[in-house]
């Protein structure tokens, strides 16, 4: 998961549904982003027809504006909330007020925490919109009874559950094996499309850097590619 939430495996591309009205970058409207949905849990996801159409009755559009919040450390959010348009922080916030970001979904990716899809428990981390963001959400309990009798969604469950796994332990190693210089270029791998829309005091969070350290390697990034 390299980029997003999900890997580029799972990221919905919502260009479909766009070309209809043949207008580049022009909203959809709900309906239009249900039936894209539907289409990419069918066509990409590889879940059934059937599962398809009834995730697209049981999804609804949900809008957020900029600082809002989807749903907060504690909190045992009810839906899986799919970008189509915008950007949302994943954030961790200590005792004593301080945020550190965990990561970051624009269009494509999803939204959730893992912590109460797989077992109920409250989630650890909050979340922001960092833009006015549009997605759509599904609600877990139907993920979770669909994918008990469907094998198709609970195949596209495991894949999204393995591939949260391997982010988790590619990130660990990066603060383990990497100085905050190399974490940066490997950001810019992975968030290459995020990062003109985000602060860099934002992406110094995620380093895990002072915003002054991130100036710093920034200047010295500039200074090697202009010699």
């Amino acid at each position: 998961m390299a980029q997003n939430v999900t890997s580029n495996s799972l990221l919905i591309d919502w260009r479909p549904g766009l070309n209809k009205k043949q207008q580049n970058g022009t909203e959809l409207t709900d309906q239009e982003a249900l039936t894209t949905f539907s289409n990419w849990l069918r066509e990409t996801g590889g879940v059934s027809s059937e599962t398809a159409a009834a995730a697209r009755t049981h999804a609804e559009v949900r809008r957020f504006e900029r600082e809002d919040s989807l749903f907060a450390a504690g909190d045992r959010p009810k839906c899986l909330y799919f970008v189509q348009s915008g950007l949302v922080r994943f954030y961790y916030l200590t005792r004593d007020g301080k945020e550190y970001n965990k990561s970051f979904a624009s269009e494509g990716g999803v939204v959730t925490s893992m912590s109460t899809f797989l077992s109920g428990a409250p989630s650890p981390f909050h979340t922001q919109a960092l833009e006015e963001t549009i997605t759509v959400a599904l609600p877990m309990e139907f993920v979770r009874k669909q994918a008990a009798t469907d094998l198709s969604l609970e195949r596209l469950v495991n894949r999204f559950v393995v591939q949260l796994a391997v982010k988790k332990e590619q990130r660990e190693a990066s603060f383990l094996l990497m100085d905050a210089g190399e974490r940066y270029e490997l950001f810019l791998e992975d968030f290459s499309d995020l990062a003109p829309r985000l602060p860099l005091y934002h992406i110094a969070s995620y380093l895990g850097i002072t915003p002054v350290a991130l100036s710093r390697i920034r200047a010295r990034r500039t200074g090697r590619r202009a010699s």
